[in-house]
This record gives structure tokens, sequence and C-alpha cells, in this order.
């Protein structure tokens, strides 16, 4: 037992916590051979481990289906079962074929009893005697204390398994942004994707193909086997081995069964190395069929994760290869008419920088559109379904419903078509309005207060006129300022202090600086400070942050007409600085009586206060849910764009509910609920997921994992505030 105690706290791969398991229970009762076998998708019971003169088995002895034998009916009943005489106990009908095998490696007793973790069955842990046996009550209650103790190490060992698969899986699209980023070939990008690919999806061969339409041919870009990686091009052959085209063109994937193949030298290669049945995984990009992913293996059907793994890295690249190789067309277009008109550089210069900010633009639009689709919607049905609670006129009423059918039916043509996998657009979406400077920068302290104290650093304000504003969109603004004050405190110095200040540069530019007293930054970095993902050295220090904070900030002040600069003295500190349009404050009318009326019927619930904390990037969600709460007096919305932002105000403000988005421009939602589940201080905290992922098997994990309640967007608006109130009543406050 102490054996297996240790195993709980290792971290350890499944099959080598299956044999230690095996072989450690082999001397607990005096037994001769052990079995440990896990619950399929399919109810069946396949075998991680044998034990003792269990690995003598002949066949195929891994697969035992539920309801048969002591196995098969301890996992369907739940509880020990045993037999002290398996050959002639009639409550077990085993076939000839099984009682032969068990008598061939001497297995007559027998006592099974089931594996469990968080109350569910996972299994079955079962051992042999081979001599009849009666097993004691006291014996049986050992080996089920023994089997509550290995299935806790399963378990863990299974977790284990499941976050190095995802974190294989998005190193594998971080090898294909970072190829797209740095300008790589096709065959670079797709060569280097390929071989962590084939170990994720373990199959002996996976290969990127592309498509030649007119001539009827595939071309290999790069392909994948057990020894080596080939790159193309080079290696051409039949499109029909593809599949149907036409289906493909539709995103649908073709399954293609060698053996069934008319004899061929292709044929043949693939039956050599190992591929009986493989699958072709459609590449599209912008409307057009390029390629696809094809890979395969032993016959048999390919399971719904390795589906799903193919399906997002073939999508990804689909959009690196394309946006390849529309760059080298670019470029090979540029080198001929340089070549050819001299006397036109200047227009041709202009020319292709305007091709670059455009092809920018189309990267930064590709490189999303696999969640962002969904995104519109959420804003359109449910600021709809806020009308379509407020509107009294009939005609309104049937506009409103007309907004909505059309909305959901384009819904569902999303849903069929880019399986929730896309963006709307690359371009960033503000509100530009006049903004009380005084007041968004007491606010940006206030949230930063908390950290800024944990951390022995004060944060203070010079004094700013009330009446001053600016021209910006106040949640990017506060954003932006939050961000300066965050790397402020974090890269300070032990009883250092912040300190905000305005000055008014012209009659219509103010100047907002944050100025802290740190290390300062060397001069030959300056020009680094706003590259995305390059922190300068700090990823070597015990700093937390992502490279990302700066450079958003900077595209933001910019895209609000202003300007983001940085002064900085090493020993001395640091000054960033954000020039803003002023503007002229909204006139609040003094002469009006507020209008009366009697307050709406409330809960308890809704009438007490409330604090609730939403982490998303995209600010139509933000402004949605904010709107959608406003009908909850007395909840006050924090928000943060960013997922550590998010943790920081988390543990600073404890909120009595977390709403949390899954992407995030900073790291992912799953590991902010994780670091949030994890952390004493806000552990109890009910977390709801909003995402626009609506993958069953996702959902279900997450759910799994501790969260409340997992809402996909668009949001249904009345069954997102009847889940808020629900989870506020059972939140324990």
């Amino acid at each position: 037992m102490a054996r297996i105690a240790r195993l709980v706290n290792e971290t350890l791969d499944l099959t080598t916590v299956g044999e230690r398991i095996a072989e450690s229970v082999l001397g607990l009762l005096g037994v001769h051979s052990s079995a440990i076998r896990l619950l399929r998708p399919d109810g069946t019971l396949g075998a991680i481990a044998l034990g003792g003169r269990a690995k003598e088995y002949v066949g195929d002895p891994d697969v035992v289906p539920a309801g048969v034998g002591l196995v098969g009916r301890a996992a369907v009943e739940g509880g020990p079962m045993w037999t002290e005489d398996i050959r002639s106990d009639a409550r077990f009908a085993l076939n000839p074929e099984i009682r032969e095998r068990n008598a061939a490696v001497g297995i007559i007793a027998g006592l099974a009893v089931p594996l469990r973790a968080a109350g569910k069955v996972i299994g079955v842990l079962s051992v042999g005697s081979p001599t009849p046996r009666a097993f004691t009550e006291a014996e049986v209650s050992l080996l089920q204390s023994f089997a509550d103790q290995a299935a806790v190490a399963i378990n863990n060992a299974q977790t284990q398994e499941a976050l190095a698969k995802q974190a294989e899986r998005l190193n594998i699209l971080h090898e294909i942004d970072r190829g797209l980023i740095a300008e790589q070939a096709p065959d670079a990008i797709a060569a280097a994707a390929l071989r962590p690919l084939r170990d994720l999806l373990g199959v002996p061969r996976a290969i990127v193909n592309l498509f030649d339409l007119e001539a009827g041919e595939v071309e290999w870009l790069a392909a994948a086997g057990r020894h080596r990686i080939r790159v193309g091009p080079g290696v051409r052959y039949s499109l029909q081995l593809m599949g149907d085209v036409e289906a493909l063109k539709r995103g649908e994937m073709q399954v293609i069964d060698v053996d069934a193949l008319p004899s061929s030298p292709e044929a043949e290669a693939l039956l050599a190395s190992g591929v009986h049945v493989y699958m072709v995984v459609p590449m599209i990009a912008g409307g057009e069929l390029i390629g696809a992913l094809s890979f395969g293996g032993a016959p048999g059907p390919f399971p719904a994760e390795q589906v799903s793994i193919a399906q997002e890295v073939a999508a990804q690249l689909a959009i690196a290869i394309a946006q390849a190789r529309l760059l080298e067309r670019v470029k090979r277009q540029a080198a001929e008419l340089e070549l050819r008109v001299d006397e036109r550089t200047r227009a041709l210069s202009a020319a292709t920088a305007e091709a670059d900010r455009a092809n920018q633009a189309k990267s930064e639009f590709l490189s999303r559109m696999s969640h962002e689709l969904r995104t519109p919607l959420n804003a359109i049905l449910g600021f709809a379904q806020l009308l379509e609670l407020d509107t009294a006129s009939a005609e309104q009423q049937e506009s409103v419903e007309q907004i909505l059918r059309a909305g959901r039916h384009l819904l569902g043509l999303i849903n069929e078509v880019l399986d929730i996998s896309r963006i709307e657009a690359g371009r960033l979406q503000l509100s530009v309005e006049p903004v009380p400077v005084h007041e968004t920068v007491r606010q940006a302290i206030e949230l930063v207060r908390p950290s800024a104290a944990e951390s022995g650093v004060s944060v203070r304000s010079d004094a700013i006129d009330e009446e001053l504003h600016v021209l910006a969109d106040r949640q990017r603004l506060q954003q932006v300022l939050l961000n300066l004050l965050s790397n402020g405190i974090k890269y300070n110095r032990p009883s250092g202090t912040v300190t905000v200040a305005c000055e008014t540069l012209a009659a219509d530019r103010l100047q907002i600086r944050v100025t802290d007293t740190g290390e300062g930054i060397a001069a030959d970095k300056l020009e680094r400070l706003f590259t995305p993902f390059d922190r300068l050295g700090a990823e070597a220090s015990a700093v937390e942050g992502t490279g990302l904070g700066l450079a958003l900030s900077k595209s933001l002040v910019e895209a609000m007409g202003g300007t983001l600069g940085v002064r900085s003295r090493p020993g001395t500190g640091t000054t960033f600085s954000v020039e803003l349009a002023i503007a002229i404050g909204p006139v609040a009318p003094d002469d009006v009586a507020p209008a009366e009326s009697a307050p709406p019927a409330e809960s308890d619930t809704q009438r007490t206060p409330r604090k609730i904390l939403y982490i998303e990037d995209n600010l139509s969600n933000l402004r949605l849910v904010e709107s959608v709460l406003a009908r909850r007096p007395g909840t006050t919305v924090l928000s943060a764009m960013q997922g550590r932002v998010g943790l920081d105000l988390a543990r600073d403000h404890r909120p009595d509910l977390i709403l949390l988005d899954r992407h995030l421009p900073d790291m992912s939602g799953d590991e902010v609920f994780r670091l949030l589940h994890d952390d004493p201080r806000t552990h109890d905290i009910p977390v709801i997921v909003l995402s626009a992922d609506a993958i069953p098997a996702t959902m279900r994990r997450l759910l799994d994992a501790g969260v409340r309640a997992y809402l996909t967007k668009p949001l249904d608006v009345p069954r997102f505030l009847a889940v808020v109130d629900e989870s506020l009543r059972g939140d324990g406050h």
C-alpha cells in the first residue's frame, strides 16, 4: 500500500503506473496473476498492464466486453466480484475460448474489484489464483482499498498524459505561427509541424499535400515517416488517391481503404509503410481547396480526438501556406517590376509598402479566424435579446424577431461549414468618445493598489483637473494604464514608487505620464521594447509576463489617434508617456428632474451588492455582458482583457463570480481556470465559462474539472441571467 501511495505523488506515464500496480498487487493476497483494465468509450475494458502469469495470455486478451465474466460484471455492477472456481461457477457464462485461456495460465479462482475516480468506475483490478480458493471478506476489503489507491495514481497519470498531449498540440500550432511570422517557405513550415504531429496522432505516416487541380495531380509538400522527414517538391501522384475532390472542396474529410485500392506503386508503398487506411483532411484558404493533410496506419476507425487535432492543424497549415505562397508571389512580382521599370522606383516602393500593410492585415485576420466568427453574432443576438425584453410595440417586436431568426440561421451555417473555428475580422473596434482623465486614472490606480501593496510599491497620482477629458475608448485607455502601472509595479525596486502625472503639451494635446523608480532600461534595448514576445531578457527572472502588454498598448494608443513613448535612465527609472487629443467633456443637464418610477420586483440575490469579474479580450463581448448585468442592480462588473491581469484582479478583489473566455491573448482560459482553482484565495469563487467553442468533449472536460457552468456564444440572455443568479445563490456568500 505504501508503494501505491508513492505512485500517487510521482509524475509517471500511464504504462509505468499500471505495470507497477500490477506487480505490487501479486504479493498482497498471495496470488499469481493480476490485470488492470480501463473502460473505453465503447464500454469495453482494455488491459493496460498484466502481472504474473497473466502475461502468458495468448491471442487477444486485452479487451473484455461489459458484463462478461468477473471483470465485466465488476465494471457494470460497480462492486467486488469473486469466484472460488471459475470452471464450475454457473454465474459466469464464459465461452469455451475464455475458459480455456484462463485454464492455460492456471487462473482457477478469481477476484475483481472496480477502480473508482471522482465517484465513477474507470476500470477494474483483478487477481487470479491457480487453485480453488474462497476469498474472505477481509481479503476483498483489502483489495478494494488497494484499488482505490491505485485508481488515484492511474487518474493522475491519465491527467498528466492529457496535459502533455494538449501542450504538444499547442506547440505544433505555435510552430506553424512562428514559421508564418518568420516568413518561412511553405515546405519549411510543413516540415516543422509534421514530425510532432505524426507522434501526437500516433500514426506511422503523415503527409502535407498540395493540389494541382488542373493537372489532376497531388504533390508532396512534406512527409513524415517513422524515421525521417522528407521535404518536397518532386513526388507527384494522381488526385484520385485523395478521394472525392468535390467533397473535399465542401470541407468534408475522406477515409481511404488502401487494401481496397487497385494495385499501384503508391498503394504498395503505403502498405509497406504500415498504412492500411488513411484519412484526408482538406486544407482550405480563402474558400479555395489548396491541398490536404493525410495520415493513417492500421485498420480501424479514427478516434474523434485524433480527427479534431488533424482538422485544427490542417486549418492552420492552410492559412500559413497560403500566406507564404502569397508572400513569395508578391516578392517575385516586385522583383520583376523593379528590373523592368527602374524609373518608377518611388511609386513601386509606395505600392509595396501598401501591399505589406494589406498583407499584414490579412495575416492578422487569417491567424485569428479559427475562433472569432461567432463573436459578432454574440453581440447581434445578445443585444437583440435585450431589445426583445424591452420592446413594447408589436412592430418593433416583429423586427427584433427577424433579427434573431436571421442571426440564428447564420449561426447554424457557421456551425456546419466552419466548425466554430473562424474569426469575423482582423481590425480593432473602438468607441472613441470624451473620457474623463481623472476618473479613469483613479480607477486604474485602485485596481492595481492591492498588488502594489503586496510588492511594497506605492502608487500615487499628481493633481489632475476633474474637468479634463481626452478623446479615447474608455475601456481601452484604462487597459493601457493598467498595463503601464502593472509594469511599473512588477519591475520596480523594493519601497519604490509609481507616479501618474498629466501635462498639456498644446491647446489640443494631453500627455499622461507613468513614471517608476525601477532599474531602468538600457539604451540598446529600447528599440525592442514594443516588439511582441520580446521581454528583453526578463524571461530569465522571477517576474511573470508574456512580452505582449506593451506591444498591445502601443497598438491601442495609436488606434485611438495617440502615441506611446518611453524615456529611461538605467539605475534611475522609466517614464512611459501616452499622448492623446484633448476633448470637451459632456455637459450634464441640471434643469431636468430625474423621472421617478417604481422599482421592479427583485429577488434577494438581485438586490444584494455583487462583484463580478469578466476576463475577455473582445470589447463587444464585454459591453454585451455589462449591458445584460445592468439588469441586476447592485452588480459591479470588473473586466480584464488578459489572463494574467484577470488572475491579479481575482486575487486582489475576491469577486463573487468570475466569467471566463477560453481564448485570451497571453494564455488560455483553461490555464486561467486551473490557476484560479489551485490558488486557495480564489479556489471557492464560482467560474462560468463563456466561449465560442461548442465542442462537447471540451465542455465536459471543464465541467468535470469544476467550472460552475459552460455557456456557448452567442449567449442566450435569459439563460445567462438564470445561470448567473443560480451561481450567486449557491456560492456560499
